[in-house]
């Protein structure tokens, strides 16, 4: 059992990034069960009790209940450790986002123990609040059993490779392939004498799991998942290396990751998540009053802060943004990353005097607090253009969008100047 201390060691595989795309998808999360029952790995949503609310096809037969059964269980009730295990995996993804490639055991509706590769990535709800879970796992009961029959007799184990669909490899300790079954030679499109006695070509090291993009024998290509482990050999040090086939789940990535509204680093909405809100906020100006402040905010200085510190340090500034646009703006506002160092707001003008003005004392109240913390590598700046959008607005939100990018530069080649 992996301790508290272990989730941040284990490496990012494929399986993980899946689940944090899941997870940040602020779309319509009833569109997505279509795409969850047609992936190879088990996936559950969990509310923020602990309770299984949605579950696809694989999660079912892997844990041999109904989905009805499941969606009305505990996850404690599906976990070996129980739920002690559980509220340490809940507080960890609480303060880190999510735990990757966790190696642990679920319980299956007779009783048995299956070993799994888990995910968990927190839900989160338009004011950035957790509100569930989704977990991914994958079984690795094959990964095992061919450990276990390594170490009773070549026999048993050559026995079973020969069988699996996962392609095996042995590399000895100078990285060379001593061992190779017929499912790599497909999946890697080599015969087994142009590998055996020669170096495997790809980096391997022990406990990681990594993508391969490999050419089959047909000229396609394709995305292999590869799992390495320590072993032993013919009485010598050697790797065991697995190969699964994950082509067909990449692109199901992809096709969630378009579904996602979320900006991965800063928790903000993403420029599609941006277009679809805002756009039906600003439907509310046809048939109102109302009126509303887009403001275009862009990251001054972003390319020395890369340069002379490091991407960390860069994308630290652009956290640093988002923190301080969460601050200023209303939680009802729409916030978004447009991309690079851009960002969006979308702001219902509830003030009826100097509505911008009051917004813009905000975020400049937020970036003086922010860079008068101690220990600070670099400052941040920030340069803002803003237009009202009300029922007399002829222009449409891209052309909206364009006008206040054009005051921002004005003000941004004002700030150059000046200096």
């Amino acid at each position: 059992m992996n301790t508290q201390a272990d989730f941040v060691s284990i490496p990012v595989g494929q399986l993980d990034r899946i689940v944090v795309t899941m997870a940040n998808s602020m779309a319509d999360r009833d569109a997505l069960q279509e795409i969850l029952d047609v992936m190879g790995n088990s996936v559950l949503v969990i509310n923020g009790h602990g309770r299984i609310t949605r579950v696809n096809d694989a999660a079912c037969d892997l844990l041999g209940y109904t989905r009805r059964a499941l969606c009305d269980m505990g996850v404690g009730e599906i976990l070996v450790e129980g739920p002690p295990w559980m509220d340490a995996c809940m507080l960890t993804v609480s303060h880190q986002g999510a735990i990757r490639n966790l190696e642990s055991w679920l319980l299956s509706g007779q009783g048995q123990k299956i070993p799994v590769l888990v995910s968990v990535s927190a839900l989160r709800s338009r004011d950035g609040e957790i509100d569930g879970y989704v977990c991914a796992a994958q079984d690795i009961s094959e990964h095992q059993r061919l450990q276990e029959a390594l170490r009773a007799s070549m026999e048993s184990f050559q026995s079973i490779v020969e069988k699996s669909v996962d392609g095996i490899l042995i590399l000895g300790d100078e990285g060379w392939v001593e061992f190779v079954n017929h499912s790599a030679t497909l999946l890697l499109g080599r015969e087994s004498e142009e590998m055996i006695g020669l170096p495997f070509g790809f980096p391997v090291v022990s406990g990681n799991v990594t993508e391969l993009d490999v050419m089959r024998k047909n000229g396609e290509l394709g995305i292999a998942e590869m799992r390495t482990v320590a072993t032993r050999w013919q009485e010598q040090d050697a790797l065991l290396v697995s190969l699964r086939d994950v082509t067909e789940n990449v692109r199901l990535r992809e096709q969630l990751r378009q579904l996602s509204m979320e900006d991965e680093l800063t928790g903000l909405n993403n420029r599609r998540g941006f277009f679809l809100l805002a756009s039906q906020e600003l439907t509310i100006t046809q048939r109102s009053n109302a009126r509303f402040l887009l403001f275009f905010i862009d990251l001054d200085g972003m390319k020395p802060i890369n340069d002379t510190l490091g991407h960390k340090f860069g994308d630290q500034a652009l956290i640093e943004t988002a923190t301080i646009m969460r601050r200023a703006f209303r939680k009802s506002d729409i916030l978004a990353r447009l991309g690079g160092d851009e960002f969006l707001a979308l702001s219902l003008c509830m003030e009826k005097n100097n509505p911008a003005d009051n917004i813009l004392a905000r975020l400049e109240g937020e970036i003086a607090r922010n860079n008068a913390r101690p220990g600070r590598a670099f400052r941040l700046s920030l340069s803002i253009g803003h237009v009202e959008v009300n029922k007399d607005s002829s222009q449409d939100l891209e052309q909206l969008i364009r006008e206040a990018d054009a005051q921002m530069y004005r003000i941004k080649m004002a700030k150059k100047q000046a200096v």
